[in-house]
């Protein structure tokens, strides 16, 4: 099951997708793709990567027969590279490769250097509030403290961002990043600045 077994995830998406025109997803960490077949299912274009032969090749299994994923035996921070020149039209970015050395910040500031306003959403992440499970590694917590500073940088301090505020199955923290493209109008005659 994608986001495993997160069918709030899997709503989050669509709506992301429904609200913001999104054709193309990039995600890093393809794992057994259980995630992108139903990100192929639901999006137009998906980009994928794996860094372990091993998970690849069953990856590799589970999505024969699908011409709109792209997949890739590669680490997520050169994956990401070709994959933001690749992706057409609005694009929803799925952070989810977080073993061995750990690429967030990296994948980040490809972000912000691509030229491109992707979503970002980043799994596995804290959630303030919320017993929602989220990854640590020596010296590392998925947290906003972890990867404000390249986000700022990555969006040019122009954002905004929230957490996903209901989970299901491993009942994972998600969050989701909008560059301020993506950004909700004010009405007109609003006082808010």
């Amino acid at each position: 099951m994608a986001f495993n077994n997160d069918h709030y995830l899997e709503q989050k998406f669509l709506e992301i997708r429904d609200k913001y025109g999104i054709k193309s997803v990039i995600e890093t960490g393809t794992f057994y793709a259980d995630t992108t077949k139903w990100l192929s299912d639901n999006f137009n274009n998906v980009y994928t990567c794996e860094v372990n032969k091993e998970y690849f090749q069953v990856g590799q299994e589970q999505l024969a027969g699908r011409t709109n994923v792209v997949s890739c035996l590669q680490d997520s921070r050169e994956f990401l590279i070709e994959a933001l020149k690749q992706a057409e039209g609005p694009v929803l970015m799925f952070l989810d490769a977080h073993w061995g050395e750990n690429p967030l910040l990296r994948e980040i500031e490809i972000i912000g250097q691509s030229g491109r306003n992707p979503i970002v959403a980043i799994h596995d992440f804290q959630v303030p509030g919320r017993s929602f499970g989220y990854d640590t590694y020596p010296g590392i917590v998925y947290n906003w403290d972890y990867i404000e500073a390249a986000v700022v940088k990555a969006f040019d301090n122009q954002f905004t961002k929230e957490y996903n505020i209901q989970a299901a199955g491993a009942k994972r923290g998600c969050i989701f990043i909008y560059p301020n493209a993506h950004a909700e109008p004010l009405p007109e005659d609003s006082d808010s600045l």
